[in-house]
């Protein structure tokens, strides 16, 4: 597995960057030759690290509902320039909407991951995906 995380992306595009590697595990499971799950031991191990991934939603979800909170007491949440007083009040009804959504899909977040834990937990006995340095043969 690459540890390496790109210090250079901005945090949007991080999050790109990781919605496009869960959608490319998510292919990697069809029937079309690629590696994908071959042993049952391979769902273990994408169950558990689904568990991590899981497990860092309701953090981020939540800073970036406190990083909104504090730009709009800052006074840094606004209408584009020249937009009227409805759009000042628009923009600042859509922050709290968007504050409100975001900390309740940190709570939805939360529970995802704990049932992302368990379905781990309950899955670890079935042991590692094959030896290391013999071929995976898909099962029939």
């Amino acid at each position: 597995m690459n540890s390496h995380v790109p210090v250079n992306l901005s945090t949007a595009e991080l999050t790109a960057e990781a919605a496009e590697l869960v959608r490319s595990a998510a292919l990697s499971t069809g029937p079309d030759g690629r590696p994908g799950l071959v042993h049952p031991a391979d769902a273990v191990e994408t169950v558990a690290a689904l568990a991590g991934l899981t497990a860092r939603l309701p953090e981020l979800l939540d800073q970036l509902a406190s990083f909104l909170s504090s730009e709009q007491a800052a006074g840094r949440i606004g209408p584009q320039r020249g937009a009227g007083d409805d759009a000042a009040h628009d923009a600042l009804r859509a922050a709290r909407d968007a504050r409100e959504q975001l900390y309740e899909a940190g709570r939805t977040a939360a529970l995802l991951a704990e049932s992302v834990a368990s379905a781990a937990t309950v899955l670890a006995p079935l042991g590692a995906a094959h030896q290391p340095g013999k071929p995976a043969a898909p099962h029939a």
